[in-house]
C-alpha cells in the first residue's frame, strides 16, 4: 500500500498492511540528525513516514529578528517552530468589523500545499493540509484569554469570530480538495492538562455547533478530518464524535487521556491518531523503553484497526534523535498486521 492509502484505510477504521505513521512538525533539527533532511518529504520518504502536513502560507511583515505581523494581523514571535502570538488586532466587536480578513482563494496561499501535492504524487506519501478551526482563530487574533473571557462578556463578538471562521475554513478546505488533498487537521487545543479551557456545558452551547457547522462542510467536500486537541477531552469526546470527525488526536497521555479506553468506546466510530509520550519518553528515555512505549500503544489502539501511530504531539527540538528514530524502527517492525500480539506484550513487558 502507498502512504495516502495506509492513512486513508486507518482513517476508514480498517487494518492497512502496516499502521500509518504521520506527525504535524517534524523539527529540522531532528530530521537533520537522523537522514541529513531538513526537507520534510526527503526525510519522511527515507524513513517510510505515510504523511507529511503542511500549513497554508501567510504574507508576513517583518517587524525586527524576532517579530512580524502576520496577514491577519497578529503580532508573533518566532524562536521555535510555534511562532507565538504577541499582539493581537481584536479587542470589542467594532475591531472585529473592521479587521481585514485574507482572501482564501489567494492562490498565494496555497504554494507550499500545491508543491508538496506535486513532489509527494510520486513518493508513495500523503499530504495533509493544516486547517485553522473555529477555537485557533480567534485565539490568536484576541488572545487565549481574551477570547474565552468573551464567551462572557461580549457572547456576540465570540460568535461572530466563530462563524467567520467557518466561512473561512470552509472555502480553504474546498481550495485543498481541489489540489488533491484528501486528509485535513483542524486544530488547535481546546483543554489543558486538566479539562477543557471553558466549561463543558459552554462549549456544548457556544461552541460545538460550529465545530460541528465546519466538520460536516469539510466532509461533504470529500475529505477526512482529523481533530487535533491536547488535554484532558474526556469530558466532550461524545460530543467531538458526534461533529463527524474521522479521528481524534492525540488522546494526550498527560491530559488524562486514556488510548485504551477511546479505542474501547470509539472505535466503531472514529479513527485515533497518538499517542507516544513526547514528553519524555521520546526525550530523555531508553531506546528499550520507547519500543515498550510503542508496543503500549499498538496493543491500545491498534488491534480493532482504525490507527495512526504517533507522538502525544509532535516531533519538537527537544525530541532525542536517537529515541525517534527507535520509534520509527519499533512502530514499522511491530505494527505489521496481523498483529503479533504475544511479541508486543513481551516487547511492552521491556523485552524484544
Amino acid at each position: 500500500m502507498t502512504g495516502r492509502e495506509r492513512l486513508i484505510s486507518a482513517l476508514k477504521r480498517e487494518k492497512p498492511d502496516r499502521l500509518p505513521t504521520l506527525e504535524w512538525v517534524l523539527d529540522t533539527e531532528i530530521t537533520q540528525a537522523i537522514t541529513g533532511d531538513s526537507d520534510q518529504i526527503e526525510f519522511a520518504k527515507k524513513r517510510n513516514i505515510d504523511g507529511v502536513s503542511v500549513s497554508l502560507n501567510y504574507r508576513n511583515t517583518t517587524i525586527d529578528d524576532k517579530h512580524f505581523v502576520d496577514e491577519w494581523g497578529v503580532t508573533r514571535i518566532s524562536y521555535d517552530e510555534y511562532p507565538t502570538p504577541v499582539k493581537h488586532p481584536i479587542e470589542t466587536l467594532e475591531d472585529f468589523e473592521k479587521l481585514k480578513i485574507p482572501d482564501p482563494n489567494d492562490e498565494y496561499h496555497y504554494q507550499s500545499i500545491r508543491d508538496a501535492v506535486t513532489r509527494c504524487k510520486t513518493e508513495d506519501i500523503a499530504v495533509v493540509g493544516r486547517v485553522k478551526d473555529i477555537f485557533s482563530q480567534p485565539r490568536d487574533l484576541m488572545g487565549f484569554q481574551e477570547f474565552l473571557m468573551s464567551f462572557y462578556l461580549e457572547p456576540e463578538l465570540a460568535t461572530r469570530m466563530m462563524e467567520m471562521c467557518v466561512e473561512h475554513s470552509t472555502v480553504v478546505g474546498k481550495n485543498l480538495r481541489k489540489l488533491g488533498v484528501d486528509i485535513v487537521v483542524i486544530g488547535d487545543d481546546i483543554a489543558h492538562n486538566t479539562g477543557l479551557l471553558l466549561s463543558p456545558e459552554m462549549f456544548r452551547e457556544q461552541v460545538l455547533p460550529h465545530l460541528t457547522e465546519l466538520v460536516q462542510n469539510l466532509k461533504k467536500e470529500g475529505l477526512y478530518v482529523i481533530k487535533h486537541s491536547d488535554g484532558d477531552l474526556n469530558s466532550i469526546v461524545d460530543d467531538l464524535v458526534g461533529t463527524g470527525i474521522d479521528c481524534l488526536d492525540p488522546i494526550d497521555p498527560l491530559g488524562h487521556m486514556d488510548m485504551k479506553s477511546v479505542t474501547e468506546q470509539y472505535a466503531n466510530q472514529i479513527a485515533r491518531k497518538g499517542n507516544v509520550d513526547c514528553v519524555s519518553v521520546l526525550v530523555d528515555q531508553s531506546v528499550e523503553k520507547v519500543w515498550a512505549e510503542t508496543a503500549r500503544c499498538i496493543l491500545e489502539g491498534a488491534q480493532p484497526g482504525g490507527h495512526i501511530i504517533s507522538s502525544s504531539n509532535s516531533i519538537h527540538r527537544g525530541i532525542n534523535p536517537t529515541n525517534y528514530s527507535a520509534f520509527l524502527d519499533a512502530a514499522r517492525e511491530l505494527g505489521v498486521y496481523p498483529l503479533d500480539i504475544e511479541r508486543l506484550n513481551k516487547v511492552m513487558s521491556g523485552g524484544q
